[in-house]
């Protein structure tokens, strides 16, 4: 296993892609080749933010360790030229192919994401999963944040002043155990919870039994009131289910009769209404004499012209009769006096005449109308001589003209006796009409007495109809009154039923067989008073028992549970104890005898060793969540104490007498802490190691020796180091070089060593 590849990408000052290639340990080309990878830089163009981006992709949650105060420290942050981004995200590509990480594949993914909004995500092989998952397989394979596979510019030497129980943690991971002791944390943080969890079960326990025991009491009770109260359901399903039925037949046999009667009342309706019909038209025929007064009253008119022509008749004929004398009596001679009037009608007459006369001789031209004129004028002189004559005698007789009268008389004797003609023949016509009348007004009297009895029949009939139907009617309310009642009943049945059974009627089901209704009505009365009796018990005290009585075993088997937990994780944990004891001695054994080892190749003699002490402690209880990602700050101290082995360092250089590490230059402490992990690296050979200017503090002589050990170590372990050591860089096979321009943004370029020749250009392969 290796580390292939580092891609970042937003991560601090690496705001673009970026990808960095790692070699592989070992000896895979050359002899001269090593899995060695040198990144250098000038101071401030980002290089350290290489092994921060790997340390922070290994679940690093101390921001402080990573040089920054805040979480989206990490993300970069703009510059002049290019704005600020919103996420940041670094992915370790290991070769998993020797499976040392514990997972079916030959090639292991882990990134880290994190966003400005706070929000971030762990991902091993692109799935989502959790920052106690990444821990585990981490250490698993050796490897992990706390671990001493990255080692920054100074971490060496916080070694040497870290206490013994630090100096411990630290061979701890040398030896391997790390998955040893995180069990052993959690089995201790699961002993301690599984201790509370029996307190408060043990409590609750407690707290539960005397209630159970009020609550078997009235769960008995309401045991028996249940037997009863089931006992009255069945009974009073049988006897809903009858009455139900019953109702349901009786329904049926009521709609049905309803149904008969309704239609038969229909028909006989219609019979009466049609009868009715018939009935008023009868009634309107009996009753329309319209025709009969008219003929009566042609009739009248008839006789009336009949008696004017009578009239007419017998005054043409008086008439006549009147006439006919008046022409009898008719005079020839009239006898008139002689008197004033009479003369000064006659001078008026012969003045009339002498008028003329003066006119025919004013007109006359003629010898014949001479003539003429003398004939007038003796006609007049006759005239005064007649009156002259008449004027002595008193009185005259006139000859008289009646001819004119005669004719009148005669005319009107005529007119008369042709009115009477007239007459006769208008009578005749008359009488024949009036006869005709009579008949017809016969006829139509004859027609109003049968209508008249018709309508008395159809009258008759119309009743006994109605009575018919009067009776249909007060059947058809009958049943509609017996239906009425059955769906009342039924109602009340089915909210008895609803009220009682809890289900409705229609899921009621009959078998048939008869019950005895009275005898099961005072069977349901009994078993209701005893259910009075024995008293309003909540329904739901059976239920709240069994599951108080429920929980109350559930607590008791957990409580069981719990304890053969506590034993279970006892026991894990005094496995652990005695695995990390084995392997811790073992490994303090060979790390002790490696420190040595180097130490001497260092310092080219001396003498140093590690050494076991006891130490009393304070047990810090760490609250950790399950995929958090924050440790948490405060953290709650114990006042227990526990006695603990630490790790005490003695190193005396060659030609000194040293009793402290204090006492140690500054060199020879950084020689003395590269001896140190020189040593461990050696016992138990980690994948990768990350170097960040750990030989700063060297001069040329100690750094080639650095070069060398870290030369003979690459075999094992791969090494990835940011430096300025022109020595280390010489040993890289692969060097990377980290420039920042004045956009702020770090930049790569890289040469393979092995790919250059002497004059310093590329070879190409």
């Amino acid at each position: 296993m290796y580390l292939k590849k580092v891609e970042i990408a937003g991560f601090k000052s690496f705001a673009n892609k970026t990808t960095l290639e790692f070699l592989p340990a070992g000896n895979f080309n050359d002899a001269g080749t090593r899995g060695i990878t040198a990144i250098v830089g000038p101071n401030g163009s980002g290089k350290s933010n290489v092994s921060d981006a790997i340390k922070w992709a290994m679940g690093e949650q101390s921001m402080k360790t990573l040089r920054g105060k805040k979480t989206e420290d990490v993300i970069f942050a703009g510059s002049g030229t290019k704005s600020r981004l919103s996420s940041a995200h670094v992915s370790l590509c290991f070769d998993n192919s020797d499976k040392r990480i514990p997972v079916e594949f030959s090639e292991v993914e882990i990134t880290r994401k994190v966003f400005r909004s706070g929000e971030s995500e762990y991902l091993i092989n692109g799935s989502r999963t959790r920052l106690l998952d990444v821990t585990d397989l981490l250490a698993r394979a050796g490897i992990g944040r706390e671990s001493y596979c990255v080692i920054n510019q100074g971490m060496s030497d916080a070694f040497l002043n870290s206490t013994p129980a630090e100096r411990r943690i630290v061979l701890e991971d040398a030896a391997g155990v790390k998955q040893y002791q995180i069990k052993k944390e959690r089995a201790l943080r699961k002993l301690d919870s599984t201790r509370e969890n029996m307190e408060r079960v043990g409590g609750l326990i407690k707290e539960i039994e005397p209630h159970l025991k009020m609550l078997k009491r009235q769960a008995e009770k309401a045991q028996q009131g249940k037997e009863i109260a089931e006992k009255l359901k069945e009974k009073q399903t049988r006897l809903f289910s009858f009455l139900w039925h019953q109702f349901q037949f009786d329904r049926e046999q009521f709609s049905k009769e309803k149904e008969t009667l309704g239609a038969s009342m229909m028909n006989m309706q219609r019979k009466v209404d049609e009868m009715n019909d018939e009935l008023n038209q009868e009634s309107g025929k009996a009753q329309d004499s319209s025709a009969q007064q008219a003929l009566e009253k042609k009739r009248d008119q008839i006789k009336q012209q009949l008696n004017e022509v009578e009239r007419e008749i017998i005054i043409s004929e008086g008439r006549a009769v009147i006439e006919k004398e008046k022409l009898a009596n008719q005079k020839v001679m009239e006898i008139i006096p002689v008197d004033l009037k009479y003369v000064q009608e006659k001078l008026k007459n012969i003045r009339e005449a002498q008028e003329r006369l003066i006119g025919q001789v004013e007109k006359a031209e003629k010898i014949e109308d001479l003539q003429e004129i003398k004939e007038a004028a003796r006609a007049i002189q006759q005239q005064l001589h007649d009156l002259y004559e008449e004027s002595g005698q008193g009185e005259v007789a006139v000859k008289k003209d009646n001819s004119k009268e005669v004719d009148e008389i005669q005319k009107r004797i005529e007119d008369f006796e042709n009115k009477k003609k007239n007459a006769l023949v208008k009578e005749e016509q008359l009488r024949k009409e009036l006869e005709k009348t009579e008949k017809e007004i016969n006829v139509e009297a004859q027609r109003i007495m049968q209508s008249r009895k018709r309508f008395f029949e159809l009258e008759k009939e119309a009743r006994v109809k109605q009575e018919q139907l009067n009776v249909l009617k007060d059947q058809f309310n009958e049943a509609k009154i017996k239906l009425a009642r059955v769906e009342v009943r039924e109602e009340d049945l089915t909210n008895e039923i609803r009220e009682a059974l809890k289900c409705e009627a229609d899921a009621l089901k009959h078998d048939g067989e008869e019950i005895d209704q009275q005898q099961l009505e005072k069977e349901i009365g009994r078993l209701k008073v005893q259910t009075e009796q024995i008293g309003g018990i909540d329904p739901m005290i059976v239920e709240e028992y069994n599951e108080t009585n429920t929980r109350f075993d559930f607590l008791t088997q957990e409580l069981k549970d719990l304890a053969d937990a506590l034993v279970s994780l006892e026991s894990i944990i005094k496995e652990m104890d005695q695995r990390i004891s084995v392997e811790f001695e073992k490994a303090f054994e060979e790390i002790n005898k490696e420190f040595m080892k180097y130490f001497r190749i260092i310092f080219d003699g001396g003498t140093a060793h590690l050494t076991k002490v006891k130490i009393k402690t304070r047990k810090n209880k760490e609250v950790e969540e399950e995929g958090a990602e924050i440790e948490p700050e405060n953290q709650e101290e114990e006042s227990d104490k526990r006695e603990e082995i630490g790790i005490e360092v003695f190193a005396c250089p060659p030609g000194k007498k040293i009793a402290s590490l204090s006492m140690l230059s500054g060199g020879e402490r950084s020689l003395t802490a590269l001896a140190l992990l020189f040593s461990i690296i050696s016992h138990n050979p980690p994948p990768f190691a990350i170097l960040d200017e750990v030989e700063s503090a060297l001069d040329e002589a100690n750094s080639r020796r650095f070069g060398k050990i870290l030369q003979d170590l690459s075999d094992t372990t791969q090494f990835v180091a940011i430096t300025h050591n022109r020595e280390t860089m010489r040993q890289a096979s692969l060097l990377y070089g980290v420039t920042m321009n004045e956009d702020g943004i770090s930049k790569l370029l890289s040469v393979r060593l092995d790919q250059v020749s002497q004059s310093g250009k590329i070879i190409a392969n």
